[in-house]
This record gives C-alpha cells, structure tokens and sequence, in this order.
C-alpha cells in the first residue's frame, strides 16, 4: 500500500487554512484593516495555490500513485509466478533423470 509522505499534508493544510482566511477576510476587509483590492488580490493568489492543493490530491498524482501501487503489485506477483515456473522446471528436470 502507497505510504503518504508528510510535507504534502503539511503543505496543503497551510494552503487550504490560507486559502480560508483570505476567503474570510474578503468578506471583511475592516478586521485586517487593510483595503479590499489588497484582499482581492491575496485571495485570488491563494485561490490558484488551493487549486493546485485540491489537483495534487484528486488529479493526476492520486492517479500516479495508484498507478504504481499497481506496478509495485504486478512486479511481486510476477517475481513470485517466475519462481514458481523455474522451481517446476527444475524439478521436472530433476524426475527426468
């Protein structure tokens, strides 16, 4: 089974918390006390970073994964079927003589 390595949790929880606190502050700008074209901006930015976020995980990487949990499955049990076919080989060799 595919391990889940730490820093990409870490760094989609920091985008996505961001990504909140943007989308809340565009709503009210007066609690920051900054201007709302400033937020807009920032929200925009982050908006793209959750995306990006929300890519890794569903997209095309959750498929890579997949993909070589599937290789990593096919290359054991053809190892094993290998081993298994020389082992009948040698013993049917073996009977032969």
């Amino acid at each position: 089974m595919h391990k889940t390595p730490v820093a990409p949790v870490i760094i989609s929880t920091i985008v996505l918390l961001g990504f909140m606190m943007f989308s809340f502050l565009a709503m009210k700008p007066e609690l920051a006390g900054v201007k709302d074209s400033v937020v807009l901006f920032l929200l925009g930015a982050w908006s793209t970073l959750a995306a990006a976020v929300t890519s890794y995980w569903v997209g095309s990487s959750a498929g890579s994964a997949k993909k070589d949990d599937v290789i990593q499955t096919m290359t054991t049990t053809a190892g094993t079927t290998a081993t298994t076919a020389g082992t009948i080989a040698n013993t049917a060799a073996e009977n032969k003589t």
